[in-house]
């Protein structure tokens, strides 16, 4: 169901207040839902990473005038204005506050893949989120392409604070984990929610994400991990949490597709009802299912032993 538009004069928009992970490692945590009037968009979490030389923020937010939010924030916490935002995956509710950080002056990074993604498809989600949130809470807000991109991992240095950009692509194609080596905290972004249903992105399926998620759980130096969407917590037991809602989905509906059920049958019988009670459910399950069954037929349709097809 649409949420009904926000008021003409919508309350100040804000994430929860900073939650301190580890000296100069903040969270602003948002919530696990999707966007509507309430929330008025501040969905997910953000981060900050202070260095000598200024804040480093994770993610820019989900509208203007939350960014213009975050921006303040880490001016009160640190004295200084950020001076990078990092974007770790083409989701709306990360991305939208990117015209905050460039009236700011304040360069904004991303993975180049995400940086495609965006400008293919970013454009509709922010119509809808008009439609969705109104005029009034969306106000400020278009669409800003990040300047700077990266084609793989990075290690940046802040004045001997060094912050790593993990390319572990399950997720899409662009997916970065940033993990302040002092700490050994990690930003997640949607990689790794807690507990709330992972959302397979069109084209892409469990198996690559199972697979960067076990890149992500080998990291030597990684210790708490900030997920997207719910907690921080210790790194191993948020990675497999998530990894076995996947690979529970891979099972399901390879099973249902063996035995010949048809999609729509597979989205009526894949239940999992041990994931029924995180966030999400509802609505990302019965795509889940669907997204995960088309690409398993692809694959079975171009084996070359392929001798009959799936009803």
């Amino acid at each position: 169901m649409t949420a009904a538009p926000a008021a003409s004069n919508p309350p100040p928009a804000r994430y929860g207040a900073a939650q301190a992970l580890a000296p100069g490692v903040f969270v602003f945590p948002g919530g696990v839902e999707g966007p509507d009037a309430g929330n008025q968009g501040a969905v997910g979490n953000l981060g900050l990473i202070d260095t000598p030389a200024g804040p480093v923020m994770v993610e820019t937010g989900g509208s203007y005038r939350l960014a213009r939010w975050a921006i303040g924030q880490a001016r009160r916490l640190t004295g200084r204005r950020p001076v990078l935002a990092v974007i770790t995956q083409a989701r709306p509710e990360f991305l939208m506050g990117g015209a905050a950080y460039a009236e700011a002056g304040i360069p904004v990074l991303a993975h180049a893949a995400t940086a495609e993604l965006m400008a293919q498809r970013c454009h509709e989600c922010l119509r809808h989120l008009r439609a969705d949130l109104g005029e009034a809470v969306m106000q400020g807000t278009r669409l800003v392409l990040p300047q700077r991109r990266i084609h793989g991992g990075e290690t940046l240095e802040f004045g001997g604070r060094r912050i790593a950009l993990l390319h572990v692509a399950g997720h899409t194609a662009g997916d970065l984990v940033v993990l302040d080596e002092r700490s050994g905290v990690a930003f997640a972004g949607a990689l790794v929610p807690a507990r709330r249903i992972p959302e397979l992105d069109p084209g892409r399926e469990a198996a690559p994400w199972r697979a960067a998620l076990r890149q992500l759980a080998a990291q030597p130096r990684l210790d708490t991990l900030v997920p997207g969407y719910g907690a921080p917590g210790a790194a191993p037991g948020l990675i497999d949490a998530a990894a076995a809602y996947l690979a529970a989905l891979e099972t399901e509906v390879q099973a249902l597709l063996d035995g010949g059920a048809d999609l729509i049958e597979a989205q009526r019988r894949a239940g999992l009802p041990a994931w029924a009670d995180w966030a999400r459910y509802d609505a990302f399950h019965r795509r889940n299912v669907q997204r995960q069954y088309l690409a398993a037929e692809l694959r079975w349709l171009a084996a070359p032993d392929a001798t009959a097809a799936p009803r």
